[in-house]
């Protein structure tokens, strides 16, 4: 996928040259001479040269760790190459970095991303999304026939970068992100080996490759920065392993972090955070904010209406919402999910919008007598934000995307809306993810990065976890209480999944309302009728949390729950989120101890922990793996049951109630 960027805004080429040169930004520097490019900061050093026309690997170091090794033989015939070093923004949310284009004489050019706080590069190399069909059956033939696979792994490898293993002990993790989640609840699959010599080679369509030694804790992340891959326009092989030459073939031409890291499964997170963060940020007031969506209370958009808006923004208010957003239906155009009768024309739509009515985006003046505009002040005087529902048009590959640009710039500019949620996209060919992109772009430099954009991924070949990241959160989830969908455990479970690559506040997850529906559920005892109501908000506290509800629904006892812990997590979240969270314990399965470690920028953190139906009131975590020999202390327990001591790097938890959590705030000492 061509991806769109917007270099030439931020910054003047300060260096272009065919033979030799250097360039340093914020950290970031490049060094080459014609033959050899080296490039890195504080984090990683790494080194290339272009041989047969391909721009290859020679060494990739991270700060005081050992050198892995590429495909470039120390005798090898290096082409001459010619470079262009600026700074640029990879999109107008993220940080500043440094861009290198990379063109050799057979037309095979690179583009290498450098951020200060990232351990690695960001590489596209062209050609291979160029030629993907070519190599799809190359592969294919790898595994029909044995006696070719070293003809055909060599012709394979001619056009694609390598990283070499050589005597290391590698366990080699895949793993594949699934969207679409209103037919899928099980999102991530991840399958490990350990390298061995005998091992035929395999191949991987997969989102991300993590290649580690056992021993030393050492390893290379590579995460690929597109659809998931049943999305993508067009499916190939992203990874080749091959045991018997110690070796990883990185294929595929969609763009692909490559991450240098120690510290094991710990410093692999860490890395994987960075490297999302450098392409956004997180801003505090911006992210890690709690939405609410009326379209969770399973009544569509039947009771849309000013009346009912003014009544959400009062129990948003009380709950302690940060942006009240209404769903579809707020607009003069129908879709058909909507219980209301089509509009005049008789038209409704998922897509064409524009072509079924040219109003369709106006407000709906027979819901909304006073105009959207009114409601968003209305919130701000509570002290809260206004969001809008919106369906970009998918039709002709979206063709009409500076129309729906300018509809929701419009809507930012007049009534201050910063938040919309994204659905009904489908973007299945390159045509129409470039201009997916585009549109983004135009919105978020025209606002200073100030909309935001929850991409719902539930359904539709849209851009899932990675395709887009730079925008906003990723909407996860339609969890319907009516249809006997929402289980607390269930979502906690997916979060925790995600979160082992995804930086968690990047995921859109759902609480529901926990006093309706309830007879529905009566004959579990994992029904969310069982758990404290904010013990319900805690399973979602580490991503950004969706109240997936009508607010002016929930009860005055539930309200009064929810309240304290929400009042709380907003007063912590600037150093909860502002560190990396990671996934511990055991994975949700509603009978196990599971939670969270935010390992804060100060050195301390917390903890978050929940007892689902386990027998046993205790539960020790072994906090070492994340904060090595770093003193901690416990501040306490500030959310949830329960309490907690920490001796030795070890945190013992008591939680004397199932279903139940306790939050520990920890202080380096």
């Amino acid at each position: 996928m061509k991806m769109v960027h917007v270099a030439a805004l931020c910054g003047a080429v300060l260096s272009v040259t065919a033979n030799a040169g250097e360039f340093s930004s914020g950290g970031c520097r490049v060094e080459w001479d014609g033959t050899s490019l080296t490039v890195g900061n504080s984090l990683f050093s790494r080194s290339y040269a272009v041989s047969n026309g391909v721009l290859r690997t020679v060494s990739f170091t991270a700060a005081g760790g050992e050198t892995w090794k590429g495909g470039v033989a120390s005798d090898a015939v290096r082409d001459p190459f010619t470079v262009r070093a600026e700074k640029a923004k990879w999109s107008p949310a993220s940080v500043e970095g440094v861009r290198i284009d990379v063109a050799v004489a057979e037309g095979r050019n690179a583009e290498i991303w450098l951020f200060p706080s990232v351990p690695g590069t960001i590489v596209r190399r062209s050609w291979l999304q160029e030629t993907e069909g070519r190599l799809t059956r190359d592969v294919g033939r790898v595994f029909e026939n044995r006696m070719a696979d070293d003809r055909e792994l060599a012709k394979i490898a001619g056009a694609c970068d390598t990283i070499a293993f050589g005597g290391r002990h590698i366990k080699a993790t895949d793993t594949m992100h699934l969207d679409q989640t209103d037919v899928r609840d099980n999102l991530v699959s991840a399958t490990e080996r350990m390298l061995a010599a005998n091992d035929r080679p395999f191949a991987t369509v997969s989102t991300a490759l993590d290649c580690r030694d056992v021993v030393s804790g050492e390893g290379l992340l590579f995460v690929r920065i597109s659809p998931m891959p049943a999305s993508r326009a067009n499916t190939i092989e992203d990874f080749i392993l091959d045991g018997n030459r110690r070796m990883a073939i990185l294929a595929n031409g969609y763009p692909l972090a490559e991450l240098a890291y120690r510290g094991g499964e710990a410093g692999m997170r860490r890395a994987s955070v960075a490297f999302q963060r450098a392409i956004r940020p997180y801003r505090s007031g911006r992210d890690g904010v709690l939405l609410s969506n009326t379209w969770g209370g399973g009544n569509a958009d039947s009771r849309i209406n000013q009346d009912f808006l003014l009544k959400e923004i009062e129990a948003g208010a009380r709950m302690g919402v940060d942006v009240i957003q209404v769903d579809d239906g707020w607009q003069h155009g129908r879709t058909p999910a909507s219980m209301k009768k089509a509009n005049k024309g008789g038209k409704k739509a998922y897509s064409g919008y524009w072509d079924a009515d040219p109003d369709f985006w106006k407000e709906d003046r027979e819901r909304f007598p006073d105009g959207l505009g009114f409601l968003a002040d209305k919130a701000r005087e509570k002290g809260m934000r206004f969001g809008l529902w919106f369906g970009p048009d998918s039709s002709c590959e979206v063709a009409n995307w500076e129309k729906d640009a300018a509809c929701l710039l419009d809507y930012h500019r007049r009534f201050g809306i910063d938040y919309f949620k994204m659905d009904t996209m489908n973007m299945p060919t390159l045509t129409a993810q470039t201009r997916g992109r585009m549109m983004f772009d135009r919105m978020l430099e025209e606002s200073g990065g100030a909309m935001v954009f929850d991409l719902d991924c539930t359904a539709g070949v849209r851009g899932g976890y990675w395709g887009v990241m730079d925008v906003g959160p990723v909407f996860v989830e339609n969890r319907y209480q009516n249809s006997v969908r929402y289980w607390p455990h269930h979502t906690l479970k997916n979060l925790w999944d995600l979160s082992h690559l995804v930086d968690s506040v990047r995921l859109r997850m759902e609480f529901c309302n926990p006093d309706i529906c309830r007879e529905k559920y009566a004959a579990s005892p994992l029904s969310y009728a069982n758990y404290r109501p904010d013990a319900i908000f805690a399973t979602v506290m580490a991503a950004s949390p969706l109240a997936w509800m009508e607010l002016s629904d929930v009860s005055e006892a539930s309200m009064a729950s929810f309240a304290p812990l929400i009042a709380k997590w907003k007063q912590e979240r600037d150093r909860w989120y502002g560190g990396v969270i990671h996934p511990v314990a055991n994975r949700p399965d509603g009978v196990s101890w599971t939670g969270f470690v935010s390992e804060a920028q100060d050195g301390g953190g917390y903890a978050l922990l929940f007892r689902e139906l386990s027998g046993d009131e205790e539960y020790m975590l072994d906090l070492r793996p994340i904060f090595g020999a770093r003193p901690l202390s416990v501040a306490g327990v500030i959310g949830g049951r329960g309490d907690a001591r920490l001796a030795s790097g070890r945190l013992t938890v008591r939680i004397p109630e199932k279903l139940d959590f306790v939050w520990v705030k920890l202080l380096a000492k």
